[in-house]
């Protein structure tokens, strides 16, 4: 069993490395475009994905900023109702003021004028 070689013809000759090199970089350029282009469809996907997040995070903040605000509002009712239930227990001539506002009281000799809102 003799091995016959044969020989090799001139259109099966091993590429040289000319022809190796032309192919790598023929193929790391498409291996960066193609990372590029998945790098962009990522972005875009991440971009996409992050817009209803967005909405309901601006949404939150909307809400918690009329809640501060409410709560301001209330602090603020809070300490007025302080102050008042203080001057009611504390000053008499305050007591004296809105008690005769409030019930419509006068003393002897005395004219109350009153002026009405339509």
């Amino acid at each position: 069993m003799a091995q016959s070689h044969t020989p090799v013809q001139p259109s099966q000759k091993r590429p040289t490395t000319r022809h190796l090199r032309a192919r790598t970089t023929g193929i790391r350029i498409v291996n960066r475009a193609a990372f590029s282009i998945f790098l962009l469809i990522g972005c875009v996907a991440m971009g996409v994905l992050s817009v209803p997040q967005m909405r309901t995070l601006r949404s939150l903040e909307e809400e918690l900023a009329r809640a501060n605000a409410q709560e301001s509002h209330v602090l603020s009712q809070r300490e007025q109702k302080r102050r008042e239930l203080t001057a009611l227990r504390d000053d008499p001539a305050y007591l004296e003021l809105v008690a005769r506002d409030r019930l419509d009281l006068y003393r002897t000799g005395e004219r109350v004028y009153r002026i009405m809102n339509d």
